[in-house]
């Protein structure tokens, strides 16, 4: 049995001679590893002990032994997986359980990237919410607006509870649009009053159609502002664009501005 020398990858200085016993000691204590060199005298160079199979299997036994096992076939790592515990659970669910990926875990997990997908959508479509409703009660007032800001006559504004709404819904927009969530408790009374008053316009308006339209904006502000599940979030946000836009276009083509116009306070005088 011949003897070696070996040294690191990394120094120059070997030693030995070892027999393949010694060696194998050597490696059991983690002095060598696969990737330490032998004094090859066949080739007169320095080898790593990995390349000669012989060798390696001599000085590290239990990693050769390790390999022979990681080589099964196929179909009798197939078997394995498929026995099951004295309980009746199989080999792959309880790794899973082992890990963590139980099905309770794998729940929570679903409904927190739910939460956080619909946290995502939230503030901006709610933002686009607000511009439209804004649009479709300042809009009505425009002329009543340029008046007040020709004059200087801001007080005036106070007689014209639609204008204040729309320009609180403008605001809430732009903080929105900024990300600034502590306003949603504003949003959610300001979503029942959006369905109040879109009942009662249509009916002051005897228009069935503007009644839903208007009630579903209102619906659709609020549901944005409470729901965590994504898809319960996208349904909220695409209905409340879809009918505050609506509202705001029928603004637009003077919808609303009679009816704006019979809302009229007294408590300032011109």
């Amino acid at each position: 049995m011949p003897d070696y020398y070996i040294r690191t990858p990394e120094q120059n200085e070997s030693r030995g001679p070892f027999d393949p016993m010694k060696l194998q000691t050597l490696g059991e204590a983690g002095q060598l590893t696969e990737n330490s060199l032998y004094y090859d005298e066949t080739k007169e160079e320095w080898v790593p002990i990995a390349l000669n199979k012989e060798l390696c299997a001599q000085v590290f036994p239990e990693r050769e032994s390790l390999k022979l096992k990681i080589n099964k076939s196929k179909k009798e790592i197939d078997q394995q997986e498929a026995q099951k515990d004295p309980g009746g659970h199989s080999v792959e669910a309880m790794l899973d359980a082992a890990d963590g990926n139980t099905a309770e875990k794998k729940t929570l997990r679903h409904k927190k990237e739910s939460f956080n997908k619909a946290v995502s959508v939230s503030a901006t479509g709610l933002g686009f919410m607000m511009m439209a409703s804004s649009i479709f009660l300042l809009y009505p007032h425009f002329e009543v607006i340029r008046v007040i800001f020709d004059e200087s006559n801001y007080a005036n504004l106070i007689n014209f509870p639609f204008i204040l709404l729309g320009l609180l819904d403008f605001v809430l927009g732009i903080l929105l649009f900024l990300s600034v969530t502590e306003v949603y408790p504003i949003l959610r009374g300001r979503g029942m009053l959006t369905l109040g008053f879109g009942v009662y316009v249509g009916w002051a308006l005897t228009d069935p159609i503007l009644t839903v339209i208007a009630a579903a904006a209102g619906v659709g502000i609020f549901l944005a502002t409470i729901s965590k599940r994504y898809s319960i979030m996208l349904l909220s946000v695409i209905l409340g664009i879809a009918a505050n836009s609506f509202l705001a276009y029928l603004a637009t083509v003077g919808r609303f501005n009679d009816f704006f116009q019979s809302i009229v306070f007294q408590i300032i005088a011109n």
